[in-house]
């Protein structure tokens, strides 16, 4: 059990940070947060164009930053850095990345720096001779420290459209603001087709299940998770409530999810909730209960989140894009296909 909350905790970490109030109807809340083309991240450098530094940028903590000359060495110290960099093909100037960094597989070859904030190991990072230190909101306690090894830079966006401001400021920081661009056009056409494939269609009530630790921890408003059902054809069960909090079996039955999406680490799997009270909601009862295949692909604020997006829509409206419903064990609802 304690080592389930410390892996609650860590997916937590990255969530979305928004402040709000719990609803009376709602759980019990903690603050926090395809189309036929592939996105990938660029293989190779990405051609620099004329640029002349020093530039001063404006970063998400609305800090103003100058950047003497191209960076050549980054410690990046957020997952999702450091995928948008090898993204949009600055990736060959990571010298330090975090320990949970595991995307793309070239970031094996790269120094492990620690974890967030204060976590950070700062005689790592200084040992590397960082010319830039690229940051989210959870390494703002140790900014100072920071600053004293390297210019450091925010980026912290806490939407899908921030998500493209910071691709696009990476570009620009790196020099690789053609890879930003192509990869921000990439984004925008999955988006767009989903968008249009689920207009107009009824929005089933979704229930996102993060772990189960002293009630069922669930994504309401502010979250990315929350976006990403909304923008997929559905609509949040809990979106009456701000961030990250735990519902009661009782909550979830009273608003009756029509689907169930169950995080990977979640502890608990399809058939679990055949056994339980909750199987007596739509979504168990229909079969309509899945399991995501990475948690990443919905709480990191990169590239890949349209792979959350498309993934939570087939699961959604799963005629739409030909996806197969697999049924539960503990019913005989038979697959539905189109």
């Amino acid at each position: 059990m304690k080592k389930r909350a410390i892996l609650l905790m860590a997916l937590l970490i990255g969530a979305v940070v928004v402040s709000g109030c719990v609803g009376s109807s709602g759980p019990t809340s903690t603050s926090s947060e395809t189309s036929s083309q592939t996105l990938s991240p660029s293989e190779t450098t990405t051609a620099t164009e004329e640029r002349h530094y020093p530039i001063t940028i404006t970063d998400f903590a609305g800090r103003q930053v100058t950047i003497e000359k191209e960076p050549e060495r980054i410690v990046s110290l957020a997952p999702s850095i450091t995928e948008s960099l090898f993204y949009i093909g600055a990736g060959d100037k990571l010298v330090g990345v975090t320990q949970w960094a595991d995307f793309p597989p070239e970031v094996e070859n790269i120094t492990r720096v620690g974890g967030y904030g204060k976590y950070a190991n700062l005689e790592v990072i200084a040992s590397l001779q960082p010319d830039l230190i690229l940051v989210d909101g959870f390494s703002m306690n140790v900014l100072e420290s920071l600053e004293k090894i390297a210019p450091v830079v925010v980026v912290d966006p806490k939407n899908l459209t921030s998500i493209y401001d910071a691709l696009e400021l990476l570009g620009k920081i790196t020099n690789r603001e053609e890879g930003a661009e192509a990869v921000i056009a990439e984004m925008k056409d999955k988006v767009s087709y989903v968008t249009s494939a689920v207009e107009g269609r009824p929005r089933p009530r979704t229930l996102f299940i993060l772990s189960y630790y002293n009630g069922y921890w669930t994504a309401g408003a502010g979250t990315f998770v929350s976006d990403l059902i909304a923008l997929a054809g559905g609509e949040n069960l809990f979106n009456d409530f701000t961030g990250w909090g735990a519902a009661s079996e009782e909550q979830i039955i009273a608003r009756n999810p029509e689907v169930i999406i169950l995080s990977p680490n979640a502890g608990i799997s399809p058939e679990d909730l055949c056994s339980g009270s909750l199987s007596e909601v739509d979504a168990v009862k229909n079969g309509r209960v899945y399991v995501l295949s990475d948690e990443n692909l919905v709480s990191r604020p990169g590239p890949r989140i349209v792979y959350g997006l498309e993934e939570i829509a087939k699961y959604l409206h799963p005629d739409v894009f030909n996806y197969r419903l697999e049924p539960l064990a503990c019913n005989a609802t038979t697959s539905a296909e189109d």
